[in-house]
């Protein structure tokens, strides 16, 4: 107890480390970093709960984005029950920033500590390697890439939970480690799809190479217990949690195929993104781009076929020192397994690789062509299964996964060779000092100051009256999560936020001209009083178009200029923050309203 205690302290320490300061300004800022967007959107969304408690609203509908028309939030019928209570039980006794943080360190935390007692379990309760693994698993570049850009898919500590939930199944098979293997997949499949993909893949993934491996030493009908079990136990939760899951399978097998494919589809991906969001040669094998010293070296490979598009999607580096590491144990797997020795280690190491290489064939694109010869890979396959996932290079955090074992496996063996005890403690320290030097990331800090916003919105919230704004450059092509972050500080209706594919941005799209007079009516049936015109997005864009219909706003006979706001920066030079903007103008709409024809 006291050890786990110890781990506990440790994982703790290292998460405020390396999210430094995020733990000092817990109530002001949140982990993200230049490229960020969707965090804010989850800030929106934790506003909007108890904004929505407090008014007696519905928590599925709003129309405080996208006004008139309002958008459904759970549009894609997927609702996980424990995770909805969960954020909007935090979103309730707390705020939308520290109930983002809470989770954010949470799944840090978890993923250490629970990777730890997987590697713990599978190499008889050696401390120091446990949590060299997790250490491996807990703060690898993957892990911070969605912790800063894509919070739903940071809840990868369900994975080791499932893995060592099963295994101790698979050691003896009785009611309490039934209990723990349920409770396991009931909380992997209440949070992000991906993970719920991820983890089942895992799971299958380990129940083909373990069946296949008693079968092999003929003992598959002595373990029939466990595969029942596990089938069984399995199946109820998928019971339990059948009306989560149920609009969602009906409505992939009627809208994948009669919808058009898009970004913003929920069950129809394109599938040119599978080659834009896949891995490439070089995206397991240099580190990331924000890494203070070799980082650089990285960025030059970023947009290359080497490398891949994205900063973000292709951090998968798992470090030279884990690979090496994984290699030693894969030597040692070999020359094992002809000796048959250790057959209960065999196993693992066997799986692990088995994990390790089967992750990563599905993070490649659908197709490898070799000159005339196109090898198909699963992905073209999976994505006529299931057309709503396009990143494949997110099974980056399996193949992360099992390279966490197998180094831990690899450290392992090294220190057999090794009788000395300051040794023994020495080297382990070595090694997970290096690997946390590998997968550093700052300076600069990635965190933001959310605790402030530009003064247009200050003085927004203190004018009277229930009504709505504009924002421009509207965001037509796609939501403007930054207009919907605003709305948490002036709470006024915004026509922004809406869905392509919706009534409302059908009716957007007609109204991203607003040097037209046919706009501010539209504007003004759709209740707007007031338009904010922000200079940089028309200025930062290059386009000439987007500068000179800049300057035709203020001549718009239906807009009367009210008033306007200088640029601002932020209060610390080291540390981003949402206050900064370039200069806003107000107007309001005086024009008549005019009811457009509104396609569905």
């Amino acid at each position: 107890m006291k050890n786990r205690l110890i781990v506990l302290l440790i994982f703790f320490v290292l998460t405020a480390i390396f999210t430094f300061p995020l733990l000092l300004k817990f109530n002001t800022h949140i982990p993200a970093f230049y490229s960020t967007d969707e965090p804010f959107g989850s800030l929106w969304n934790y506003w909007r709960i108890v904004y929505s408690w407090c008014n007696k609203m519905s928590l599925s509908y709003t129309d405080s984005v996208a006004y008139p028309f309002g958008l459904n939030v759970f549009r894609s019928k997927y609702i996980p029950y424990i995770y909805v209570f969960y954020y909007s039980f935090l979103s309730i006794i707390t705020s939308p920033v520290v109930a983002y943080n809470i989770q954010m360190i949470l799944n840090i935390l978890l993923s250490g500590i629970f990777m730890y007692l997987l590697v713990s379990y599978l190499l008889l309760d050696n401390p120091l390697l446990a949590l060299f693994s997790g250490m491996i698993f807990a703060f690898c570049p993957y892990q911070f890439a969605r912790i800063w850009q894509h919070p739903g898919l940071t809840y990868n500590q369900w994975f080791p939970l499932v893995l060592f939930s099963v295994l101790l199944l698979k050691e003896k098979t009785e009611k309490s480690k039934i209990i723990f293997f349920m409770f396991s997949l009931l909380f992997l499949y209440s949070f992000d799809l991906h993970i719920s993909f991820f983890g089942s893949f895992v799971l299958i993934l380990f129940l083909i190479y373990s069946s296949i491996y008693d079968w092999r030493k003929k003992a598959l009908k002595e373990n029939i217990r466990f595969y029942k079990t596990v089938v069984i136990s399995w199946s109820i939760v998928l019971l339990l949690l059948f009306f989560q899951h149920c609009p969602l399978i009906k409505n992939s097998f009627l809208f994948s195929s009669t919808t058009a494919p898009s970004a913003f589809n929920p069950y129809h991906r394109p599938f040119e993104d599978l080659f834009q969001q896949s891995a490439r040669p070089l995206s397991y094998f240099l580190p990331a781009a924000v890494h203070p010293i070799f980082g650089k070296f990285t960025e030059q490979f970023i947009g290359s076929q080497l490398y891949g598009i994205s900063l973000t999607e292709h951090a998968l580096y798992l470090g030279w020192i884990p690979l090496i590491l994984a290699f030693v144990a894969f030597r040692r797997w070999r020359r094992a397994r002809k000796l048959k020795i250790n057959e209960k280690e065999n196993f693992y190491i066997g799986f692990f690789i088995f994990l390790a290489a089967v992750a990563w064939l599905f993070s490649q694109p659908p197709w490898w062509k070799i000159g005339p010869l196109k090898i198909l890979m699963p992905s073209f396959f999976m994505y006529k299964i299931l057309p709503m996932v396009r990143a494949y290079c997110r099974f980056g955090i399996v193949v992360m996964l099992a390279i966490a074992v197998l180094a831990g496996y690899g450290l392992k063996f090294i220190l057999e060779k090794h009788k000395s005890r300051i040794k023994r403690i020495v080297i382990p320290c070595l090694f997970s000092s290096l690997v946390l030097f590998e997968f550093w990331n700052w300076p600069p800090f990635k965190v933001i100051d959310v605790s402030r916003v530009p003064q247009v919105y200050y003085w927004l919230k203190e004018k009277p009256g229930d009504f709505a704004i504009a924002e421009y450059p509207l965001d037509a092509d796609s939501p403007n999560e930054m207009y919907k972050f605003y709305q948490t500080k002036h709470e006024k209706k915004i026509i922004n936020g809406s869905i392509p594919g919706t009534p409302a941005n059908n009716l957007a799209k007609t109204i991203t001209k607003l040097s037209e007079l046919y706009t501010t009516k539209i504007l003004k049936w759709m209740g707007v009083k007031y338009v904010l015109v922000h200079h940089d997005g028309y200025l930062q864009t290059e386009l000439t178009e987007d500068r000179e219909e800049l300057k035709k706003i203020s001549i718009n006979k239906g807009l009367k200029f009210v008033i306007s706001f200088t640029a601002e920066e932020c209060p610390q030079k080291d540390i981003m923050c949402t206050k900064k903007s370039g200069p806003i103008d107000v107007y309001e709409i005086v024009s008549g309203p005019i009811k457009p024809e509104v396609k569905d």
